[in-house]
């Protein structure tokens, strides 16, 4: 089974640990609230939105979470600093799950940042993401803010492949990092489109092997896009889909976004089922789970 020769960063954030050698720990699904055209979103400029079915969707992903032994962080995603903000402290207040601050405007995930910075929060705040496109005022801001848990986004037109990703990283994007202050650096190896996943896969196994970071990327980036198998229906897609996240996890993705957090009663079971087949597999090699909670203890059993 795959096993990496560099020693594996695992970082403890929000009560949850991420990170290590393929088969010590479940992977972490993110899913996403708030995004663009999201139904329970009533005004996504002042982050007006149904409570009861946000509250819905946070418990029923608990209870997945919890059955099948994959801990969650939640992507919370918002078009203004208000609604962003607004978002974030219902999440906060509705559960103890790591929170990613996200947001298509920079600005709008700075301002927010600042908000939290000396409150209770913060701790479990991920800034989502630095990118190619950063700034230096958004590295001084999050240092200023001590932000310490990021997203590092590998990803560009110029960097599609797994061995210009890590160039960019180790030559752009970790130094910025650093910069930020940011201690708890989780990398995104970013997807475009289906057949460019598998890129990505592979270079979530290049990163680890290179650098042992915690690992991962966004499958539902390129899944929203996958008209041909959504065309086939709602259990084709699901099934399809099912086999993408799969492969993410077969190169050793510590973290999945998997897009809207509706289609966690598909994606919990998926995932779960592929961390455990891995980890029975990795005891050919020793390798033990890290935690009792481990899928490999919850779906096996009767």
């Amino acid at each position: 089974m795959l096993s990496f020769t560099s020693e594996q960063k695992v970082y403890h954030i929000g009560g949850v640990e991420i990170g290590g050698q393929p088969g010590e720990r479940p992977t972490v699904l993110i899913g996403s609230l708030f995004f663009a055209g999201h139904r329970i979103v009533c005004d996504p400029e002042k982050g007006l939105f149904d409570e009861e079915k946000a509250k819905a969707l946070l418990s029923k992903e608990e209870e997945l979470s919890a059955a099948y032994g994959n801990p969650r962080f939640i992507d919370v995603m918002g078009d203004t600093t208000e609604a962003l903000i607004r978002y974030i402290e219902f999440v906060a207040a509705s559960t103890s799950s790591p929170i990613l601050v996200d947001s298509p405007s920079q600005t709008v995930r700075l301002e927010t940042v600042k908000y939290f910075a000396t409150s209770e929060v913060m701790s479990r705040l991920i800034y989502n993401a630095i990118a190619e496109d950063h700034s230096d005022e958004e590295l001084s801001l999050l240092r200023e803010c001590g932000m310490k848990s990021a997203v590092i986004l590998v990803f560009s037109t110029k960097a599609l492949k797994p061995e210009v990703k890590i160039k960019l990283l180790k030559e752009e994007l970790l130094p910025a990092a650093e910069s930020a202050g940011i201690e708890n650096i989780l990398i995104d190896t970013g997807a475009l489109d289906m057949p460019g996943l598998s890129w990505s896969a592979v270079a979530i196994s290049e990163v680890k092997e290179n650098l042992g970071y915690p690992t991962g990327c966004a499958p539902a980036n390129a899944l929203c896009t996958w008209d041909k198998m959504r065309a086939e229906g709602t259990a084709v897609f699901q099934v399809a889909a099912s086999a993408a996240l799969a492969l993410t996890k077969a190169e050793g993705a510590d973290f999945i976004l998997y897009g809207p957090m509706q289609n966690a009663p598909w994606v919990y079971p998926a995932v779960a089922t592929t961390d455990a087949l891995l980890a029975y597999g990795g005891r050919l090699g020793g390798m033990r789970p890290a935690t009792l909670e481990h899928p490999l203890y919850k779906i096996f059993r009767k």
